[in-house]
């Protein structure tokens, strides 16, 4: 798609990009800012310099991609069936715009999955390694607004997030801010084989392996920094001491919306080694694990969840 859009522009003479839309638009735009692109898989495995020559503005009409305000650009390779991410600073966008009116038709399904992303990116940013008390400000926001608002869908029901798709909107933004300086981690990693294979959305997709990410993080040390991002859920969600934040967390999640387990997308059990393959291969993202994870612990992430 992306390759037909380039083909048709080239030629054309324009001087800014105005993306309205949610993720996929947008990153689409970033592609259409820069020169002389033919085959845009030549800049995704790194084949082609990334030079731009447009100006974008950005508008989101979902709140969850945060890709208004990062210098990434997620695009698929249908051959290889896996999304990679482009990331140079040339992509940021010149201007970022939220209307939240745009977003008050947004049907619940898609406001589910891609608040959910934005609540994932913001907590992977405040556990990467490079996290730091500037990002840390924007992802501690960010989860407390979006988790404040599931709160009250988990109360009010759904119109309670239409009630408040301003500040879902605004956290989104501030999710992205914090993972525009840290990166995201194996979330994303792990999301990409099942969103390119099974054309998952991306949100939906992280999603699938979100809670269970964190748990092995949690096994595997306890005391680090999850033990601060466990006590913020407790104080977010109001619970007791020896009450588990993590359980707790996936279950207003699921009241959100339900995660489907991997078979329900069509994924094959005999795929789960392809997947796991083709996730830690993702070393943009698996270096940036709050703990190294092994493929052994990935191969066991997806066969708990298929």
């Amino acid at each position: 798609m992306i390759n037909a859009i380039v083909s048709e522009l080239n030629g054309k003479d324009y001087q800014r990009v105005i993306a309205v839309g949610g993720g996929t638009v947008i990153d689409v735009a970033k592609i259409l800012i820069l020169q002389g692109v033919e085959d845009v898989l030549e800049i995704l495995y790194g084949r082609s310099p990334v030079v731009k020559d447009k100006k974008l503005v950005v508008i989101p009409t979902t709140c969850g991609t945060g890709s208004e305000v990062t210098n990434i650009s997620i695009m698929e390779d249908t051959q290889a069936r896996v999304k990679k991410g482009i990331v140079n600073p040339v992509l940021f966008p010149d201007q970022a715009v939220l209307i939240p009116s745009l977003l008050k038709g947004l049907p619940y399904r898609f406001f589910a999955f891609s608040s959910i992303d934005a609540l994932i990116h913001a907590v992977e940013s405040y556990l990467a390694p490079k996290s730091n008390p500037f990002t840390e400000l924007f992802s501690v926001k960010a989860i407390q607004d979006i988790l404040g608002v599931y709160k009250k869908i988990s109360e009010e029901g759904q119109e309670a997030a239409y009630k408040n798709i301003g500040g879902v909107l605004l956290a989104s933004t501030y999710a992205g801010i914090a993972f525009a300086n840290t990166g995201v981690a194996a979330v994303h990693a792990l999301s990409y084989p099942l969103g390119g294979g099974y054309h998952v959305s991306h949100g939906e997709a992280n999603y699938a392996f979100f809670s269970a990410v964190m748990q092995v993080y949690n096994q595997y040390n306890p005391s680090g920094k999850i033990a601060n991002f466990n006590q913020l859920i407790k104080e977010i969600m109001g619970l007791k001491e020896g009450e588990d934040a993590l359980a707790a967390l996936d279950n207003l999640l699921s009241v959100v919306i339900r995660r489907k387990q991997l078979r329900e997308y069509g994924m094959k059990e005999e795929e789960i080694e392809m997947f796991t393959t083709a996730a830690m291969a993702q070393e943009r993202l698996m270096k940036n694990n709050y703990v190294p994870l092994t493929w052994s612990d990935v191969y066991n992430i997806y066969k708990s969840l298929y």
